[in-house]
């Protein structure tokens, strides 16, 4: 049986509508992204930066995933993403220092100690690339938190930008904070070359 007008002009409608919503979208990641590039201030920088990355993990990468945390441990296990990010550290040289000196400063006080929240619930995700954190080994939990282990630690560079999120959005970083300002500066310099490798190789 034919199908009538109403119902093609339906069908035609919901196929097109997923593709319109990332057309907006893809504007808005591009738009955020540049947007950091124009601040003045590293606080502000992150911000816009981290709105771009997230905008793109839920309207590219993960769709049916609404809260941040599933978002984020899906991400640690892009392998495809990661290796591009790695390969960006190895043949970038201000990326690999930068990574370097967050990583020195990480292991001289490590992130979650200049966070006002001691949550034992967020430590556990450091060195943790699982859905749920209960799935991790005996070795991973025991794995120093708060540091980059190395050039190659994928996993625990996301979770230091969420961690820097998280700070910064629940009010838990001081502008005038020398550790403060180191986090989001490098948070940023960091974030903003991922961002740029969605943005060249995944949105329209």
């Amino acid at each position: 049986m034919n199908k009538s007008c109403k119902v093609v002009e339906a069908e035609r409608v919901a196929e097109i509508a997923p593709k319109r919503a990332k057309l907006v979208f893809s504007v808005l990641i591009k738009n955020w992204h540049h947007k950091a590039k124009e601040q003045d201030d590293d606080f502000s920088k992150f911000v816009f930066e981290y709105l771009a990355f997230i905008a793109f993990l839920r309207k590219y990468k993960f769709i049916e995933q609404i809260k941040d945390r599933p978002l984020i441990q899906k991400i640690k296990c892009d392998i495809a993403l990661k290796e591009k990010y790695i390969d960006k550290i190895k043949t970038i040289p201000s990326l690999s220092a930068d990574w370097k000196y967050v990583s020195e400063e990480l292991n001289r006080k490590p992130l979650s100690n200049a966070s006002y929240n001691q949550s034992p619930d967020e430590l556990k995700w450091w060195n943790c690339s699982y859905e749920h954190s209960e799935n991790q080994s005996q070795l991973e939990k025991e794995k120093r938190k708060g540091v980059i282990h190395s050039l190659e630690d994928w996993e625990n560079m996301v979770e230091f930008w969420y961690i820097v999120r998280n700070n910064l959005f629940h009010g838990a970083k001081d502008p005038e904070n020398e550790r403060d300002q180191f986090a989001v500066e490098y948070g940023y310099k960091t974030l903003s070359v991922l961002v740029r490798v969605m943005i060249e190789e995944e949105v329209v």
